[in-house]
């Protein structure tokens, strides 16, 4: 019975074009708003920001007003006002404005991925890159509504869009082979 089911399966496999039936193969390329929020969702996710930093910058802020305002323009008061003033645009640039550069000025980011992923091995192809890399050098997979990031180290990721899966199958087909080889999943 095994000798038949590998007949069966060298068969499939040469129909296959000589790609072995358990590859997902992927091709796209980022937009710039996909790659945005996803860049802002890492933030939050990785708690690099957290989702109530606003609120609690908007609050110090109201309050360095405040202590100001009774304190007559202390030193102190300004120097604690301009301490939040800081820390509130330093924020922002790391949220809104970074995700923008970053995208705009990484060349990687506008050419085309070609991605196999296999059990042993992933395969990156673009139009600067040829490489396989084992899947020990992820330590996480995370998953969110849009998107899949094979963690490999603090800000450091590979992120693949969920609209590029054909279908439900090769999706399904991905994880499998994933968390077959990376232990730590996350849905964020």
């Amino acid at each position: 019975m095994i000798f038949k089911f590998e007949i069966v399966a060298k068969i499939i496999y040469m129909a296959n074009g000589g790609i072995p039936l358990e590859t997902v193969e992927l091709r796209f390329q980022y937009t710039q708003s996909e790659y945005i929020k996803a860049e802002r969702q890492y933030l939050i996710s990785s708690k690099t920001i957290h989702k109530y930093d606003i609120a609690l910058v908007a609050v110090f802020l109201l309050l360095s007003v405040v202590y100001m305002l009774f304190s007559s323009f202390s030193v102190f008061s300004i120097l604690i006002f301009g301490l939040i003033i800081v820390v509130t645009a330093l924020g922002s640039y790391l949220y809104v404005l970074m995700p923008i550069l970053k995208f705009k000025q990484t060349a990687k980011c506008h050419e085309e991925y070609t991605l196999v992923f296999s059990k042993e091995t992933i395969k990156f192809k673009t139009q600067s890159i040829d490489s396989e890399v084992k899947w020990d050098i992820y330590s996480a997979l995370w998953e969110s509504q849009d998107f899949y990031y094979l963690i490999q180290a603090p800000r450091i990721y590979t992120l693949i869009p969920k609209r590029v899966f054909k279908d439900l199958n090769e999706k399904q087909l991905f994880e499998e082979i994933a968390q077959s080889r990376i232990k730590t999943t996350k849905h964020i």
